[in-house]
């Protein structure tokens, strides 16, 4: 009746989608509900690829929907949802917007070499390692800069360190270099990070 693929991962996926979205529209009059809807679509992200690959097997077509519907939502939920975030902080002189249009640019560079990497240079699908820094590093990158922007009164200041870091995280994803894939460990941190990260953004939006 449909066209696609639904399976459990896709739906986690489409979860994520769905919450950069709540993102987007709340980042208006909500600065700290924004950035939680984008930290979830980062861990749906985070644990869509793990659910699909412990489902057990998958045909080939089922294995490429799932990197193109991933790469279509990544682009939403990381290469447009902080963006948005930031322009309602307050940044959005004519120097911010081209910083973001590099940033969107590279972003969507990004996710499209992933894809062709993963069907060219991969038979399985399965990519062990990224080449460039994965899009979704932008969840460990937007939390720190929302709790400057909460705590420091110097908006200039802010919105000078706001566009270098964009600028800067722009190009990492467009850097050739090799990033293994995270293992457990090493997601666990990051979701503690993360938490962290929400705890210290409720206490400074509170001030």
């Amino acid at each position: 009746m449909f066209i696609g693929v639904y399976n459990l991962a896709n739906f986690v996926t489409l979860l994520g989608l769905a919450s950069a979205v709540v993102a987007c529209f709340s980042a208006g009059n909500n600065l700290l509900l924004a950035v939680c809807m984008f930290l979830l679509s980062g861990l749906c992200d985070m644990f869509d690829g793990r659910i699909a690959r412990g489902a057990g097997s998958r045909t080939r077509k089922e294995k490429l929907f799932g990197i193109q519907i991933d790469t279509v939502c990544d682009m939403v939920s990381f290469g447009i949802a902080p963006i948005v975030i930031a322009y309602h902080c307050g940044f959005n002189h004519w120097y911010d917007m081209a910083i973001y249009i590099v940033y969107a640019a590279c972003a969507a560079i990004r996710l499209a070499y992933f894809n062709t990497q993963a069907i060219e240079e991969t038979p399985d699908l399965n990519m062990k390692a990224f080449t460039g820094v994965p899009v979704p590093f932008s969840c460990m990158v937007l939390p720190p800069l929302m709790i400057l922007h909460a705590l420091v009164d110097s908006r200039v200041a802010v919105n000078v360190i706001f566009d270098i870091v964009y600028l800067a995280v722009g190009i990492a994803f467009i850097i050739n270099v090799k990033i293994k894939k995270l293992n457990i460990p090493q997601s666990i941190a990051l979701i503690a990070f993360e938490a962290v990260c929400v705890v210290s953004m409720f206490l400074a939006f509170k001030k």
